[in-house]
């Protein structure tokens, strides 16, 4: 009986492991932003710095690139509705990257933040281009990496041939999420190949965007590389970085993450601009 109930501690152990979220680390915490809980963590002094995480991944996704960050900005980094551990009260829905935007809006509103720079990945990208587009004073410098402005064939062809679940391991995904949200985030993803009207951010949008921009696309992503193209013509103070024998990640690899705070640090500061 004895060694019955000790398998069945590990047995639960295992299992709160492998389908928990993350833990909450010391320097985070919640605020209630459009009646989602939102998480967050906060770095270093000065200037605010938003770093937003892509699709299915979390705040933890910039943990290489915060020390060196932190060391100028006050480094800002969430987990995006519905990821992590932020909730989403709308947990039957389409994952719409315009209400993300607004949350995006409401915690700088909540933090007292008038105005920031912002690097987004994927989603994140999307999710800046919207903020920016919506709010264009709140917005000095942004960096949007592997951006779309809006889902291409190409695009739905890939998401809809579930081609992405070989890249996203489900114990991974549910250490992150947790299995009931994990579930739902990869149901929303692959939900994006029929979606319309969200990303749709029109040439009149993206042309509202007063932010010094740096468009940034790896050349082997399967985002075709014309949406950056699109995106950095139609924004009036833009410039394009198109990172070579990179995919949908080009900050990150052997190389690639060191590369990329270098340049990036250089155009949040302005250098050469």
């Amino acid at each position: 009986m004895r060694n019955f109930f000790i398998l069945l501690f590990f047995t639960l152990i295992s299992t709160n492991t492998a389908f928990g979220q993350l833990p909450v680390n010391k320097n985070g915490r919640f605020l209630e932003i459009n009646k989602a809980q939102i998480y967050f963590e906060e770095y270093g002094e000065g200037e605010p710095l938003f770093l937003l995480h892509g699709f299915l991944n979390t705040a933890d996704n910039w943990s290489n690139f915060i020390e060196e960050y932190s060391k100028n900005y006050r480094v800002i980094v969430w987990d995006m509705r519905g990821h992590g551990r932020s909730t989403n009260p709308d947990d039957q829905k389409d994952f719409k990257h315009q209400q993300a935007a607004m949350d995006l809006l409401e915690l700088m509103d909540k933090l007292t933040i008038d105005k920031t720079k912002a690097i987004g990945h994927s989603s994140g990208a999307i999710t800046i281009l919207y903020a920016a587009s919506i709010a264009p004073e709140k917005f000095e410098a942004i960096i949007p990496i592997a951006g779309q402005h809006h889902y291409s064939e190409p695009v739905r062809d890939w998401i809809k041939s579930k081609i992405w679940e070989d890249f996203f391991d489900q114990e991974e995904l549910d250490s992150l999420h947790g299995r009931k949200k994990s579930e739902l985030l990869k149901r929303q993803f692959y939900n994006f190949w029929k979606l319309n009207g969200d990303p749709s951010l029109s040439n009149e949008l993206l042309q509202r965007i007063t932010a010094r921009t740096l468009v940034v696309h790896g050349d082997n992503d399967f985002i075709p590389v014309t949406q950056a193209w699109e995106i950095y013509n139609n924004i009036p103070y833009a410039r394009i970085w198109i990172s070579p024998n990179t995919g949908h990640m080009p900050q990150y690899g052997p190389g690639n993450d060191t590369d990329f705070i270098r340049r990036s640090l250089d155009f949040l500061k302005g250098e050469g601009w």
